[in-house]
C-alpha cells in the first residue's frame, strides 16, 4: 500500500522562478477585475486626470487602460515589468505609503498570464516606446507612436492557466464585476474623468470635476440628483472625514453602492461597514441600505494597507472612533430627512373628486398659535388632522405631513432608550397600577424577565396566582406622564402596552443591545397612539413639539419615514405660479 504523500519525506527546495511568478500572479489576479483594478490605480498613480478603459469578451479576450500620466521612460520599461521593481516606495518604509500601488507584482503578474503589451511616453514630442511581453518574457521592444501617457493593453487572459479560466465566470458576470470596480475607483478619484467601455459601448462616464456628489450621480445614476445629503466634514482621532449619503426615499437591497476611501483608496473594511450598519439601521426600514460614500484621510503610520493581496482591505488604527463618529453622522442625517414628496398629485377636477363627500365635515383649519420651534425641526405652524392619521403643518418652504403613529411612536421610543441609558429619568409611579393577566404556563417564564423589566424602567410584582402588577413605569409622553405632562395624557395605547408585556413570557431571553433595541422598539410601537383617532390641538401641537426633540424625527424605529414634505417648488410647478 502506498505512503500517504503528506507522510512522504521530501527535501525541502526553492521553487522555480515559473512557478513563483504564476503563484504571486494567483495572489493579485484573481479574475479580470483584478487586472482593471490594478491598471487604473497605477494610472492613477502616475498623475493622470483621464482615464479610459476599454473590455471585450468580458476582460477575458482584451482590457485595455489609457491615460494622460506622467509615462515610464523607455529604459525603465523592461524594470517596470520585473518582480518587485517599483518607484513608489522611495524610503522603504511601508508605514509611510501615500500610493495605491507599491508592491511591484501587478504588470508582471500580469504578464505572466497574459499577453501585455506596454505603449508610454514621458512628453508630448509623439514618440514613446512599445514593450509586449508573451509568456512573462519580452517579445518586441521598439519605438512607437503616442503622446505623454500610458497605454496598458491585456490580451487572451488566463489562456495559459486553464484552470483559472475555467473558473471565471460568464462574460455578463465578469463585465459586472469590472463595472462595481470601476465605480469604486471612479467614486476614490472623483477628480479624474475617467470613462469605460464595454466592447465599444459607453456605459460609464464621470467629468472629473472633483465633487464626490456629482461622481455618484455619474456611477450610480440620476436618481440620486437633487437627493444627497452632505456629511461632515469632521475631524476624529487624527482622521478627516466627510462624504454624501442618498436621503431615505433612495435605498437599495444590498450593500454594494456603500464604498469607504482611506486615503484614496476605495477599500472594504468589515469591522467600519459593521458598525456603521449597526448605526442606520434604526433609520432605515429592515433590509435596505443606503448609498453612501465616505472620505477618510489618515496620516500615513495610522492605516495598514499590507493585509490583503489585493489591498481591498485596510486597518485603522482608531476604527472604532472612526466608526462611530461615521456611523452618528449617517444616523443624524437620514434621521432628519423628511420624505420628499416626488409623485405627481392629481390636479384640478381630478382633485376634487375623492374628497367632495367630506368637505361638509370640514373643522377649522387655522391655528393662531405660535410657530412650533423645535431643534429637530424647521418652524412649522399647526394646521389640522387629516383622516385621523396624519397631522398637516405648513413651513416656510411648503407644506410637511407627520404620521401621528410613527411620530409618537419615535418619541416613546427615545424616552425609553433614555431610561435605560445611563443617567436616565427615574420610573414614576402609577396613580393605578396595571394589571397583567397572563396564563398557567407563562407565570415562571415572566417572573424571570421582571430583572429585564426593571432595567428599562418597569417594575412589576407578583400578585398571586397568574397575576402581576405593574406599579411604575418610565415618563413615557402620551402613555404614562408626569403631573406637569398633560397635552399628551391619555392618547397613548397602555392596553396595548400591557399586552406587549405579557408576550415577553412567550419569548426566548435574549442578549445584547440587539435584543433589547427590538424590545424597545416593539414596546413603543404597541403604546403608539393608533390612527384613525381624533386629537385635540393641544395634543397635535405637543407631540409634534416632542418629536422636534427627538434625535430622529423624521423616522419611526423600525426605520420607516414619518415626515413628507411637500415643496414650494413642487406646488409652484402643478399651480403653474408664476
Amino acid at each position: 500500500m502506498p505512503d500517504h504523500p503528506a507522510t512522504v519525506l521530501r527535501p525541502i527546495r526553492v521553487l522555480p522562478a515559473p512557478v513563483v511568478a504564476r503563484i504571486a500572479a494567483g495572489e493579485v489576479i484573481e479574475r479580470p477585475a483584478s487586472v482593471v483594478k490594478e491598471l487604473v490605480e497605477n494610472a492613477l498613480d502616475a498623475g493622470a486626470r483621464q482615464i479610459r478603459i476599454d473590455v471585450q469578451g468580458g476582460g477575458l479576450a482584451l482590457i485595455r487602460v489609457s491615460d494622460d500620466g506622467c509615462g515610464i521612460p523607455a529604459d525603465q520599461m523592461p524594470l517596470a515589468c520585473a518582480r518587485h521593481a517599483t518607484s513608489k516606495l522611495p524610503d522603504d518604509d511601508l508605514e509611510q505609503v501615500r500610493t495605491l500601488g507599491f508592491r511591484g507584482e501587478a504588470l508582471p503578474s500580469i504578464a505572466t498570464v497574459a499577453e501585455l503589451t506596454l505603449v508610454s511616453a514621458t512628453d508630448n514630442s509623439g514618440v514613446g516606446h512599445r514593450l509586449v511581453l508573451r509568456g512573462g518574457s519580452v517579445a518586441v521592444s521598439e519605438p512607437a507612436p503616442r503622446s505623454r501617457g500610458t497605454t496598458v493593453t491585456v490580451r487572451h487572459l488566463f489562456q495559459n492557466v486553464p484552470a483559472r479560466l475555467a473558473s471565471c465566470g460568464r462574460p455578463q458576470t465578469e463585465i459586472r464585476e469590472i463595472s462595481q470596480t470601476v465605480r469604486r475607483l471612479a467614486l476614490a478619484a472623483p477628480h479624474v474623468r475617467m470613462s469605460l467601455y464595454i466592447d465599444g459601448r459607453l456605459t460609464l462616464h464621470t467629468d472629473g470635476g472633483g465633487d464626490l456628489g456629482e461622481a455618484l450621480v455619474a456611477v450610480y445614476g440620476a436618481a440620486l440628483s437633487g437627493r444627497l445629503i452632505p456629511l461632515g466634514p469632521i475631524e476624529v482621532a487624527s482622521a478627516r472625514i466627510a462624504g454624501v449619503v442618498a436621503g431615505p426615499e433612495v435605498t437599495r437591497p444590498g450593500r454594494g453602492q456603500i464604498t469607504f476611501i482611506v486615503n484614496g483608496r476605495a477599500v472594504q473594511p468589515r469591522g467600519l461597514l459593521a458598525q456603521v450598519e449597526t448605526a442606520y439601521r434604526p433609520v432605515l426600514p429592515r433590509g435596505r441600505h443606503p448609498v453612501l460614500a465616505v472620505t477618510i484621510d489618515v496620516p500615513p503610520g495610522l492605516v495598514d494597507i499590507n493585509i490583503h493581496p489585493a489591498k481591498l482591505e485596510v486597518r485603522l488604527r482608531a476604527e472604532r472612533e472612526i466608526g462611530a463618529a461615521i456611523g452618528e453622522m449617517i444616523r443624524d442625517a437620514l434621521g432628519r430627512q423628511p420624505l420628499p414628496l416626488r409623485a405627481e398629485p392629481a390636479v384640478g377636477v381630478a382633485a376634487l373628486a375623492p374628497t367632495l363627500a367630506h368637505l361638509a365635515e370640514a373643522r377649522p383649519v387655522w391655528d393662531d398659535d405660535a410657530p412650533i420651534i423645535t431643534p429637530g425641526l424647521p418652524p412649522l405652524r399647526l394646521i389640522d388632522q387629516v383622516q385621523g392619521r396624519l397631522l398637516l403643518l405648513e413651513g416656510d418652504d411648503g407644506l410637511y405631513l407627520v404620521d401621528q403613529h410613527r411620530a409618537h411612536e419615535r418619541v416613546i421610543f427615545e424616552h425609553l432608550v433614555a431610561r435605560h441609558g445611563d443617567g436616565g429619568p427615574e420610573p414614576v409611579a402609577l396613580p393605578e397600577p396595571l394589571l397583567l393577566e397572563l396564563r398557567p404556563a407563562q407565570v415562571a417564564r415572566f417572573a424571570r424577565r421582571l430583572d429585564d423589566l426593571a432595567a428599562l424602567g418597569f417594575q412589576c410584582e407578583s400578585f398571586g396566582g397568574r397575576m402581576f402588577l405593574l406599579r411604575a413605569a418610565p415618563a413615557l409622553p402620551g402613555v404614562f406622564t408626569t403631573p406637569g405632562d398633560t397635552a399628551l395624557a391619555g392618547v397613548g395605547e397602555t392596553d396595548g402596552l400591557v399586552a406587549e408585556l405579557v408576550a415577553l413570557a412567550d419569548s426566548e431571553p435574549g442578549e445584547g443591545e440587539g435584543w433589547r433595541q427590538e424590545l424597545l422598539v416593539r414596546l413603543a410601537c404597541r403604546s403608539a397612539v393608533r390612527r384613525g383617532r381624533h386629537l385635540e390641538r393641544p395634543a397635535m401641537r405637543a407631540l409634534v413639539e416632542a418629536l422636534g426633540h427627538t434625535r430622529a424625527p423624521a423616522v419611526c424605529p423600525h426605520g420607516s419615514p414619518l415626515l413628507i414634505h411637500v415643496s414650494d417648488t413642487l406646488l409652484e410647478r402643478q399651480f403653474g405660479w408664476r
